[in-house]
């Protein structure tokens, strides 16, 4: 359980941009362990940004595609507020 909490406090740490610029480089870190979990936090980091982008553009592409069949924007979601 102490090698997840260390990847989930990396992941926090890597998320901010104030302490993203100390924290980037796991390279700071002694080998072993620590070190490892280090890079495989970074790595799941990166890897949900890049699946975000990847459903940006998804998106992006899927409105242009409505738009060049109908020829109107795709309808916006509204989130429903509960009262």
């Amino acid at each position: 359980m102490t090698h997840w909490t260390e990847s989930v406090v990396v992941i926090l740490l890597t998320s901010f941009s104030g302490v993203a610029s100390a924290q980037m480089s796991c390279d700071a870190i002694p080998h072993g362990p620590a070190r490892t979990d280090c890079y495989l936090a970074l790595s799941q980091f990166y890897r949900g940004q890049s699946d975000l982008a990847a459903a940006r553009a998804r998106a992006q592409s899927d409105a242009a595609w409505y738009r060049a069949i109908t020829g109107i924007d795709p309808p916006k979601h509204r989130l429903q507020r509960q009262r």
